[in-house]
């Protein structure tokens, strides 16, 4: 849904970052953040979300963009409406196969994902929905709520007996934000 002076109103609720284990589970279903239009994979993560290269590198082993297996980051594009799943290494053949450039990538190239020229949107803004799994979760979530999520109020339902006023908004989306001002060094 592209970003502009249609998109549903939205309230925003501003969570104790105590309560950020609370979220932690919503982030592996699925969190929709507002970015940069028709960017790399790369960019999104080193630029927009401020990560070392060598953290996405080396941490980031598994990245699916729109349900396929993403071997080249600098390539790969992400446009509204897009879904990207991060992991960390998996255990077994499937983690092996699945891993971005790894020696059993071969075995999944008629699923890899492919860049395809598209149409460019013109705005500048863009909606993805992103789902983090394992250790990347942690590592990665406070960041995400730092820079702000958008959910359907449904989906924080965990959160109404801490937050009250959520049984009040009455938006297709709630913008939740942590103010974290240190999210974790090691990141960046």
């Amino acid at each position: 849904m592209p970003i502009d002076k249609k998109t549903p109103s939205r309230k925003e609720l501003v969570i104790d970052p105590a309560d950020l284990p609370l979220l932690l589970p919503l982030l592996q279903q699925g969190v929709q953040i507002e970015v940069e239009n028709d960017r790399s994979l790369e960019d999104l993560l080193c630029r927009q979300w401020g990560l070392e290269r060598d953290y996405v590198l080396g941490r980031i082993s598994t990245l699916f963009l729109n349900g396929r297996p993403v071997d080249d980051i600098e390539k790969a594009r992400v446009t509204d409406g897009a879904r990207l799943a991060l992991s960390c290494a998996m255990p077994g053949l499937i983690g092996a196969t699945m891993r971005r450039g790894g020696v059993l990538a071969s075995f999944r190239s008629s699923i890899s994902h492919q860049e395809k020229q598209s149409a460019t949107s013109r705005s500048r803004r863009a909606l993805i929905t992103v789902k983090l799994f394992n250790m990347l979760t942690r590592e990665l979530g406070p960041l995400l709520l730092a820079r702000g999520i958008l959910a359907p109020p449904s989906a924080l339902d965990m959160l109404k007996p801490r937050y009250p006023a959520l049984n009040r908004m009455t938006a297709e989306r709630i913008a939740v934000r942590i103010p974290i001002d240190d999210v974790n060094p090691a990141l960046s």
